[in-house]
């Protein structure tokens, strides 16, 4: 039998005799170790790939174990949980909007930023000291909402840094400071979890309030502000968004974008409870599952865009689909904790393939319009959270945990199902929509 594999640009095929041989590319892996170092050339590229690793860790350190700490430390219902991870949630939509049009129009990027850690340090103080929830609630909505804007201004500073000085291969230089962040969730959640088990809820959170002082220190002290006349948007008229939406074929990317967004928060909100609930593991369990998780999806990253050059984002976004229904079904029905741990690659093929093309697949829809479609595909992000809490919580309260990943299995297979119904769009599909205001 005659065999051939191309992974990550090493080719092994048979020679005259049948037996393999590995034969590196062209493209060498030493090339792309230039590549990468190339983007250091990036003004304050250096400083961004640290803060974003840091910043990674700290989100690594709170989200997973929010849900532990509503309902172990804080009292709260399924439902009351649902509640405060939604409004969680919904304050992102609100402060980052609010805060990205000033940084857009008025601010620099590095302010916003600034403005968004140090929300993020004084939550976190305050989440050590109070446990009245309604209290919480308004610290999450005021703190955490405003937190949430670090993240994506700082790939947003990234982008106007690259585009500043017109540096090629600004994809790949994207990519990399994500990979960044990816490395972030292979450590955080262990560590927190030897946190947690050590120090409880105040020693986390305390932690996570130091390493976002430690952000704040490498923002103020060595990210330059960037100068707002060379980095304003040109004035190009947008297109008939409301037209453009309208389309089967867009709402239907959007529709399943929301779903596998809704099923993905359901499962990060449920699997903690799940871990030490219903199949008596521990916490540590949940920070290896965590990490295990966040571990594969950094070579997969690669060979997610490596794929994206041969086959159509579509074909690879209904693949993810399907291995998101695996990764449900297969949790629900698990009867140890143990058994998770592998299933964790079917979850990390399916984070690497919606993550890391869903900006590209987006801004290919609207190749004139990268922030439009970036914010598009934002949006299904968000609304999927918003959904995600409030639904888990709900399906928890009245049929268990297990229920929810049945749950989510059936919106993956709806996510699926619509993404049959979209092909790759054209460049002559793309031009009918002509240049108008909304």
């Amino acid at each position: 039998m005659i065999i051939y594999f191309h992974i990550f640009g090493i080719h092994i095929k048979p020679d005259e005799k049948n037996t393999y041989r590995i034969k590196a590319s062209r493209r060498t892996l030493l090339n792309r170790l230039k590549q990468t170092l190339s983007f250091f050339s990036i003004p304050n590229y250096g400083i961004l790939m640290i803060s974003i690793l840091l910043l990674g860790i700290c989100i690594s350190f709170t989200y997973p174990f929010l849900s532990l700490f509503g309902v172990d430390e804080v009292g709260m219902s399924p439902s009351y949980l649902g509640l405060f991870m939604t409004v969680t949630a919904a304050s992102s939509v609100l402060i980052s909007t609010v805060l990205g049009r000033l940084s857009d129009k008025y601010w620099g990027r590095k302010w916003v930023i600034i403005v968004s850690v140090s929300a993020a340090i004084i939550g976190y103080i305050l989440f050590t000291q109070v446990r009245n929830y309604y209290t919480l609630l308004i610290i999450a909505f005021l703190c955490l909402g405003t937190a949430s804007s670090a993240f994506p201004q700082m790939f947003a500073y990234a982008r106007e840094e690259m585009n500043r000085v017109r540096a090629k291969q600004a994809d790949m230089a994207i990519n990399t400071l994500r990979i960044f962040f990816s490395l972030a969730w292979v450590i955080g959640p262990a560590i927190a979890a030897v946190l947690l088990a050590s120090a409880g809820f105040k020693g986390l959170f305390l932690a996570a309030a130091v390493t976002y002082g430690i952000v704040l220190f490498f923002v103020l002290i060595f990210l330059k502000s960037s100068d707002r006349k060379m980095t304003a948007p040109t004035n190009e008229p947008p297109i008939q968004l409301r037209k453009f939406l309208m389309k089967p074929r867009i709402a239907g990317a959007l529709g399943s974008f929301i779903l596998l967004s809704v099923a993905s928060t359901m499962c990060m909100v449920n699997l903690p409870l799940y871990v030490t609930r219903t199949l008596q593991g521990s916490q540590s369990d949940v920070g290896l599952l965590f990490s295990v998780a966040a571990a594969v999806e950094i070579p997969l990253l690669i060979g997610v865009g490596i794929l994206a050059a041969k086959y159509r984002k579509s074909y690879l976004i209904r693949v993810g689909a399907l291995f998101a229904i695996a990764y449900y079904i297969l949790v629900g029905f698990t009867p140890i904790v143990w058994a998770i741990v592998p299933m964790q690659f079917l979850s990390a093929v399916t984070v690497s393939i919606v993550m890391g093309l869903g900006i590209s697949y987006f801004q290919d829809l609207l190749p004139h319009e990268p922030g439009t479609a970036t914010t598009l595909y934002s949006n299904t992000s968000v609304i999927g959270n918003m959904l995600g809490g409030i639904i888990a919580g709900s399906v928890a309260e009245w049929f268990g945990f297990r229920a929810v990943f049945i749950v989510c299995a059936v919106m993956a297979a709806a996510a699926f199902l619509l993404m049959l119904t979209n092909r790759e769009p054209s460049t002559q599909e793309i031009g009918e929509s002509t240049p108008a205001s909304m």
